[in-house]
C-alpha cells in the first residue's frame, strides 16, 4: 500500500511554504450549445478549455504564523505567476487571482487562507502529478524487468 506520507510534497507559493488542508481543480470544456426552434437535437461546438481554476484552502501554524502569512500575502499581490507546489500536482508557475484570510481569538497559532490559483498553461498534462510520476516508473521498471527476463 502506498505511504502517501512520504510521497506527497512540501506545499509552497513563491518558496513560501504552507500547509494544505483542502485543494480543489475544475476546468473543462466552453461549448456552445445550439439549439433550433421546433427541433429535437442540440449542436454542441467547443470552443477551446476552459481556465482552469486551483481552489486552495491553506494554513500556517505555530508560532511564526502571522509573518509566514504576511509573507504569502506579499507573495501572492506580487506580479506576474509565480512557482506553485501543492502536495499530489507537479509544481506549476501560477497566479494568485485573489485570496482570503481568517483567523480566530480561538485559535491563536493558526492563520488560514482560500486561495484561487490560475495555471499559466491549460494544456492537459502540463502539471505531472506524483501518480503519474509513479505510474510511469512502474512501467519503466516493468518493461526494464521484461527486457531483462528475455536475457535468461
Amino acid at each position: 500500500m502506498r505511504n502517501w506520507q512520504k510521497t506527497l510534497r512540501p506545499a509552497s507559493y513563491r518558496g513560501v511554504s504552507f500547509f494544505v488542508d483542502y485543494d480543489d481543480l475544475s476546468g473543462g470544456k466552453r461549448l456552445a450549445l445550439h439549439e433550433y426552434a421546433g427541433g429535437r437535437s442540440t449542436t454542441v461546438e467547443e470552443l477551446g478549455l476552459r481556465t482552469s481554476v486551483f481552489d486552495v484552502t491553506l494554513y500556517h501554524l505555530g508560532d511564526e504564523a502571522d509573518a509566514r502569512a504576511l509573507a504569502l500575502q506579499v507573495a501572492m499581490l506580487a506580479d506576474g505567476p509565480g512557482f506553485l507546489i501543492l502536495p499530489m500536482d507537479g509544481g506549476m508557475l501560477a497566479t494568485a487571482e485573489n485570496f482570503r484570510r481568517s483567523r480566530g481569538k480561538d485559535r491563536n497559532g493558526y492563520v488560514g487562507f482560500d486561495v484561487s490559483f490560475i495555471p499559466s498553461s491549460n494544456d492537459a498534462g502540463a502539471v505531472l502529478s506524483i501518480g503519474d510520476v509513479t505510474a510511469t516508473v512502474a512501467a519503466g521498471i516493468a518493461a526494464a524487468a521484461a527486457q531483462f527476463a528475455r536475457f535468461f
